[in-house]
């Protein structure tokens, strides 16, 4: 598979590109927030429409183009403005996933992403940017992540994702130096508040992703074998109990002994019909792969970045095994986001020489 591994750098605007491009199983991106900075000296960058409501316009045109493959996702990061009259926020995230979704988008997740906390006791923890705020809270402890897709049967595999679980041992979807955040295939379900600190590349650029962020978006959401057919390879796993050790025995919602007809007034109740029953503890295992890329001619899913910047969603994509298509209308930071995913391929051949070791030798 590593020598049908591929990755595209295109330098322009995104907006008259993307209807060119082969279609993609997975977009994850970052795009220019509304009018916070400049990043060089285009006309055509985008984040300084006239008005919000032109701004998301023009996002939701651009995705609307892309040529999305019918089970895959697209991941946006986006964050808010304040008005510099007034000072009261403006509300662009909730206008975007609202336009997004009267074109037809299924909003199928919404993710906090949390870079600063602050503690009862006045504690903060994390890295976030400082601001002046007199009068109101640093805005800056978090931001929004949407995931979009155009049906409820988007492909996702949330073992690659998946928590730890307790009393069961760590198996991890992909080793550290190709996946940084911590995974347990047999795992418990991760939530929508992701704390991750700000990215820290090492390049010139004012905005990148921490590394995090893309990682979980692609394992979760990009097949990694897709076949001749464009089907992807959907993850087969069998749901098996495990022992929790001292936890011992327990039940859904209330707990203690029912009384006969109790159990039914308690489910009408909290709106679940497991409230009151036994917790069987079950944990899931990978039994197979359909369709089997065993047996089957395969190639690696495509990431797309319209907003590539230094190359962040490239080199994750590129180490996790899948192929990345980017667009960057700066030349400077284009250069940068092509050495990045030239250097993620020579880690992967330098893996295979030595280990043996591919990213599709590793995944369960």
């Amino acid at each position: 598979m590593l020598d049908k591994l591929t990755f595209q750098m295109i330098r322009g605007d995104a907006r008259l590109v993307v209807e060119e491009l082969p279609p993609v199983h997975c977009v994850v991106t970052s795009p220019p927030y509304y009018d916070k900075m400049r990043y060089g000296t285009s006309d055509s960058e985008i984040g300084h429409e006239p008005d919000v409501d032109a701004y998301v316009s023009e996002l939701c045109d651009l995705f609307e183009a892309i040529r999305l493959h019918p089970l895959g996702s697209i991941w946006v990061n986006i964050g808010d403005k304040r008005c510099q009259r007034t000072g009261g926020l403006l509300g662009v995230p909730a206008a975007f996933q609202t336009e997004m979704r009267r074109r037809g988008f299924l909003l199928i997740d919404e993710v906090i992403w949390v870079k600063g906390v602050t503690g009862g006791d006045g504690s903060i923890v994390g890295n976030f940017m400082t601001e002046p705020a007199p009068g109101r809270l640093n805005g800056n402890g978090w931001e929004s992540i949407f995931r979009f897709s155009r049906t409820r049967d988007a492909w996702t595999d949330m073992e690659a994702v998946a928590a730890r679980r307790h009393n069961v041992d760590d198996v991890r979807y992909l080793p550290p130096h190709l996946m940084a955040i911590d995974t347990s295939i047999e795992g418990r379900r991760p939530t929508n508040v992701w704390q991750m600190p700000l990215g820290q590349t090492g390049v010139k650029h004012f905005a990148t992703f921490p590394r995090d962020l893309p990682e979980r978006a692609i394992a979760m959401t990009c097949p990694s074998h897709v076949t001749d057919d464009d089907v992807p390879c959907r993850r087969v796993v069998e749901m098996v109990e495990y022992d929790e050790g001292k936890r011992g025995s327990r039940t859904f919602g209330k707990q203690g002994v029912l009384v006969e007809g109790e159990q039914g007034e308690m489910r009408d109740r909290a709106g679940r019909q497991d409230t009151g029953r036994r917790y069987v503890p079950r944990k899931p295992v990978t039994i197979g792969w359909d369709p089997d890329p065993s047996v089957v001619e395969t190639w690696p899913g495509i990431v797309l970045d319209p907003f590539a910047g230094v190359g962040t969603v490239g080199s994750v994509a590129l180490r996790m095994g899948r192929s990345f298509i980017g667009i960057e209308i700066y030349d400077e930071f284009a250069d940068l986001a092509v050495e990045r995913c030239v250097d993620a391929m020579r880690t992967l051949r330098r893996d295979e020489a030595t280990c043996g070791w591919t990213p599709w030798s590793l995944m369960r």
